[in-house]
């Protein structure tokens, strides 16, 4: 079986290599070429795939390893007998801990005291609701609204309306154009105009969810402030935007180790389960814990947020996309393709341990997902 991956998803020799010989390209670059004999492809959301790509090709089941599938023509893919699997919820723990790490960087910087904040949060899927816990564990009061949720019959959640008077409005859906719930331009001007002055908005979902030039325009005025994790033009950013934003990272919100990793695995059993193989358990690279030591007499609130930027360092990386070279003659943008492929380990909340805390403090650590001795 010959099975074509982006070479950028982790553990393909140990999962899909057991079954076929697995050639290794960019995923921006995939082409028709590329799939010549081939009967498996394997992508993240850089690779548009749709009947352009796949026509005339052998492509028998096309797994994505990401959370969305807004970048797969899924109604093609089955009108064509290809079937087709994504990871739902594979990275959610770590995309709902970097949406806490911007949230909180971004009140710092805007001088403002994060604890005292009300967060809404618009999308309570896999993300949304872990999002929601982490505030919870932090004691900051914190809403959802997520009108797919409602209209099935869940009583807990509030409306847009609700959602505009929080002065932190964080952004968990995918990317949908269709339906009775579309996403795209969620965030319109009429919403936009509806949030008080200096409310923080946060995006780690898709760019497109938002109307870029009119929230440009509030960031632009000093009326909003943002912390943006996905951009409108991706791989595309403008300087425009990076100078309008408080907080700027590169679609990295859930790049961690444990992340991918369950992205490869979710779409292997699919895979699999397509074609009537064996998946057994395939192994996976020991890493160690992270640990973390803070003196006795730090303060709980210093904890918890080095503990927090230590897992997700968020203003890494916003330095490092603010400071990236610009391509070619593209002067006004910078390019966020080589910032994501060459990104260090990250490690989720779980994979840290923070020692010598009193019991007070690592119970709360512990709520969060932190381990602690």
């Amino acid at each position: 079986m010959k099975i074509i991956a982006d070479k950028n998803m982790l553990l393909l020799n140990e999962t899909f290599g057991m079954h076929g010989d697995v050639q290794l390209v960019d995923g921006r670059q995939i082409s028709r070429a590329d799939l010549r004999g081939a009967d498996v492809l394997l992508v993240r959301s850089i690779t548009r795939v749709d009947r352009r790509l796949l026509q005339g090709t052998s492509i028998r089941f096309v797994g994505s390893a990401t959370i969305g599938v807004d970048h797969l023509d899924t109604a093609w893919l089955e009108a064509n007998n290809i079937a087709w699997a994504s990871a739902p919820g594979c990275n959610a723990s770590s995309a709902a801990q970097w949406a806490l790490a911007m949230m909180w960087l971004a009140c710092k910087r805007s001088n403002i005291d994060f604890k005292q904040q009300r967060v809404g949060i618009i999308g309570r899927g896999n993300v949304g609701r872990r999002l929601e816990h982490l505030l919870k564990a932090l004691e900051i009061p914190v809403m959802a609204c997520d009108p797919p949720l409602q209209a099935s019959g869940v009583k807990d959640l509030v409306s847009m309306q609700d959602i505009s008077a929080n002065s932190i409005v964080s952004l968990h859906v995918p990317l949908t154009r269709d339906g009775n719930h579309p996403t795209e331009a969620l965030l319109d001007s009429k919403f936009l105009n509806s949030l008080k002055p200096e409310t923080i908005v946060v995006n780690s979902s898709r760019g497109r969810v938002i109307d870029g030039s009119t929230l440009l325009e509030q960031l632009q005025s000093g009326r909003l402030r943002a912390a943006l994790d996905v951009w409108p033009d991706e791989p595309y950013i403008s300087r425009d935007w990076l100078q309008s934003t408080c907080v700027a990272t590169p679609h990295v919100a859930g790049y961690s180790i444990e992340g991918k990793q369950a992205g490869t695995e979710m779409i292997y059993a699919a895979f699999c389960r397509r074609f009537a193989m064996a998946a057994g358990d395939p192994p996976k690279p020991q890493l160690e814990d992270v640990i973390v030591h803070y003196p006795t007499h730090a303060a709980a609130d210093q904890v918890l947020q080095q503990a927090i930027q230590s897992s997700c360092p968020v203003e890494r990386d916003d330095t490092a996309l603010r400071a990236a070279s610009s391509p070619g003659n593209m002067a006004n943008c910078v390019k966020i393709d080589s910032l994501r492929a060459n990104y260090p380990v990250r490690r989720e909340f779980k994979s840290h341990r923070i020692e010598a805390r009193p019991e007070t403090e690592a119970a709360q650590l512990r709520e969060l997902g932190f381990k602690t001795e």
